[in-house]
């Protein structure tokens, strides 16, 4: 190990940290760890490994394959009007679906998911 250097943290002790009360800050500093973000991660990484935290598969495709994910580059943001405006080329050149198709709205985490319905 490098001078200077410390031990990784481990996430499972991060994890039982919180649940007994410590503060963010207070972790920060017991374990020495400079960003907020860090001990975010490690939190829920140690609430994966105590298995507070369900592991979960992304839903297969109604055909067998596995579903994919298509990242369009497109970014949108919601509007003044609380709405979000998914373009024709976006929807119709882009990501091949027709018009008239129907989708249900799901909630996944902090993702939404528009799953095209019969």
């Amino acid at each position: 190990m490098a001078t200077g250097s410390s031990p990784p943290v481990d996430p499972k002790t991060v994890a039982l940290e919180v649940q007994k009360g410590k503060s963010l800050e207070e972790i920060q500093r017991i374990f020495g760890i400079k960003l907020k973000s860090q001990v975010q991660d490690l939190y829920v990484r140690g609430l994966k490994q105590l298995g507070e935290i369900p592991q979960f598969e992304m839903p297969k495709s109604k055909d067998g394959e596995s579903a994919k994910i298509v990242d369009t580059g497109y970014r949108r943001s919601i509007g003044q009007s609380g709405s979000i405006t998914l373009t024709r080329s976006l929807l119709l050149e882009m990501l091949g679906f027709q018009e008239g198709d129907v989708f249900q709205i799901l909630r996944q985490g902090s993702d939404l998911i528009l799953r095209k319905v019969e």
